[in-house]
């Protein structure tokens, strides 16, 4: 039976839902990879009515190879649109190997990715992805404004709500005329509901659940203790998407949490960087002041010389790049930077080519509106995949899920977000703040009207069965530390939540090296949580034993967190010219190679 509360489809009893046997599932071995096997298992379109007919999830898993199985760790790697089979095919094997050869490390593609229905299509293939975009980039479109202290930048932005307001109606309208009603049943709480039923025919009807959720798949696990608290086994919510915000916030109203922490990041960078011969934008006498104001440099300058073309050249016009490109590329980098260090020869590369120098450190052709997610080290890069655009971003399931899950949204704008965009990109960052119009999910929203058949609009004050742990980096480029600390507080989570904090920069504690928290895991999935500080500070602080240049700076371990963002960090610190800034349009929240994580 359904409810309509607040406008909103939820059903009346949330942790359950209508009976479905378990399966048996069937196992087979699955390429690339080999050691890896894959599964297909039918569940219900639509959990409270089955006669609506059944749909494939798709799952891979690296299985126990010992008599006797220990455990099963399920992960979601991010997203909304991350596939966790192939997130399996390329880590899992890895992440084994540290919890042993006694656990399942499986997976699965959620609704609407991969192998998982309901299929669903927006674009054709690349062409048709550039024709869309397109409008919104070169000169005098919304890709072309600077970092909006400059008010002739802000009037360009202004002028363009007609032209975004267009793109996002007919991103709704078209995802309308090719998916249909399929768009209603992607949503996180069907997700969630999957994900139990899989562990009911995996492992037993009525088996706790255990799960690893990093950056979006932090909201399938907020969501997790919410609808089945008394199925919360070992979880983990690992770079923490605020799961109450996101269930219970228009969009735009919070797109600024998602920035708190990334000009803090980019300054930690370069006191990693300072001095390093190992950093391609150092030489040796270079402090985290002079780096920074290389990067305000190489901001302006390309600002300065944008001559308005849409970014589709050889990079031996890398001068031209509208700065909308830079500083996407700067901000997916940063994601693992600790890991691999994408930002130093990409900033090297292009203060280079400014200064008519050779280079060779990149070469190929840039997508007109599409980098390439920041997913770690190999087989991914971090650095731009040319003429590549994922399926993930052809198919738009980011936005059918994001916006889908949202509440409904009847009074805000286009000109409201733009709006909002200004004042973030002169409050909060003003470096990254301007991104929001060309490569965010929120700013479209208000226009998307398919909404999810079932969502989760109520406060996270279920306590669940067991405690949770929640990890976050002081440095997050994309979901900041404010967000793990407010969901583990005693007006959430609480007693049942740890919070363990890391020292370091990159998206989720998977981005670093730290043998801390590697410990801090294998303790909590042998069933021994943290002990419990009793306020909601930090019930562990680790540290990374190096970064990619050598020595952990002394200040990452005098970290401080920001009590209230309501007055953010703006420090003279930070590059604050009038560079243009971001890329185009591609997947909000990154996922990162679990092969980072194991490097402790």
């Amino acid at each position: 039976m359904r409810l309509s509360t607040f406008g909103l489809v939820i059903f009346s009893a949330l942790g359950s839902s209508r009976a479905l046997a378990p399966v048996s599932v069937t196992w087979s071995e699955c390429p690339p990879i080999t050691g890896i096997e894959c599964a297909t298992v039918q569940v219900p379109l639509d959990w409270a009515d089955e006669s609506k007919g059944m749909i494939p999830i798709a799952l891979a898993r690296v299985a126990a190879t010992t008599p006797q199985r220990e455990g099963y760790m399920f992960f979601n790697p991010g997203g909304p649109g991350g596939s966790g089979v192939e997130f399996i095919q390329y880590s899992g094997q890895e992440i084994q190997a540290h919890f042993g050869a006694g656990w399942d490390i499986i997976s699965w593609d959620p609704r609407g990715v991969g192998g998982s229905g309901p299929n669903i299509t927006f674009f054709s293939g690349e062409s048709d992805y550039d024709a869309f975009w397109n409008p919104l980039f070169g000169g005098g479109h919304v890709g072309a404004h600077g970092n909006l202290t400059q008010q002739s930048d802000v009037d360009l932005l202004m002028t363009q709500v007609s032209t975004y307001d267009g793109v996002a109606q007919s991103l709704n309208q078209r995802m309308i005329e090719r998916n249909g009603e399929s768009l209603k049943y992607v949503g996180t709480c069907a997700v969630v509901r999957d994900l139990v039923y899989l562990v009911d025919s995996l492992y037993g009807q009525g088996t706790d659940v255990n799960f690893w959720g990093i950056s979006y798949g932090t909201v399938i696990a907020g969501y997790l203790t919410q609808m089945f608290p008394d199925r919360v086994g070992r979880v983990i919510l690992d770079g923490v998407l605020d799961p109450e915000k996101y269930g219970n916030n228009i969009p735009m109203k919070w797109m600024e949490t998602d920035i708190y922490d990334i000009d803090f990041a980019l300054k930690s960078w370069t006191e990693a960087c300072a001095g390093s011969n190992k950093c391609a934008l150092s030489t040796r006498n270079d402090t985290s002041s002079s780096l920074l104001t290389k990067i305000d440099t190489i901001l302006n300058t390309a600002y300065e010389r944008y001559d308005g073309s849409i970014p589709v050249f050889n990079l031996s016009g890398i001068f031209t790049w509208p700065y909308d490109t830079a500083t996407y590329a700067i901000q997916s980098s940063m994601y693992s930077t600790m890991a691999s260090d994408d930002i130093g020869p990409l900033l090297a590369a292009i203060g280079q080519h400014q200064s008519n120098s050779n280079s060779t450190l990149l070469s190929g052709k840039v997508e007109p509106a599409y980098m390439t997610l920041p997913m770690g080290r190999s087989p991914y890069s971090v650095m731009p995949i040319y003429d590549t655009i994922p399926p993930d971003a052809l198919s738009n399931i980011a936005f059918a899920v994001f916006c889908g899950d949202a509440i409904d949204d009847g009074s805000t704008t286009t000109e409201d977000a733009f709006k909002e965009t200004v004042r973030i990109s002169q409050s909060v960052s003003r470096i990254f703040g301007s991104l929001f119009p060309i490569n965010s999910l929120r700013p479209m929203c208000h226009k998307w009207t398919p909404r999810a058949v079932e969502r989760l609009p109520q406060k996270f004050n279920k306590q669940p069965k067991n405690v949770v742990l929640v990890m976050s980096t002081m440095g997050d480029p994309i979901t900041p530390y404010y967000s793990a600390r407010r969901l583990a507080s005693s007006n959430m989570l609480g007693s049942k939540a740890r919070l363990v904090r890391l020292n370091s920069i990159g998206h989720s504690t998977f981005s670093n090296n730290s043998t801390c928290i590697v410990d801090v895991v294998k303790k909590f999935i042998a069933g021994t949580p943290p002990d419990d500080a009793g306020n909601d500070e930090a019930d562990v602080t680790c540290n990374i034993e190096r970064t990619i240049f050598g020595a952990v700076p002394s200040t990452w371990q005098q970290f401080q967190f920001n009590q209230t963002h309501d007055e953010p960090n703006t420090s003279s610190n930070s590059p604050s010219g009038a560079a243009r800034f971001g890329m185009g349009y591609g997947l909000f929240f990154g996922f990162v190679s679990a092969s980072l994580w194991l490097l402790g």
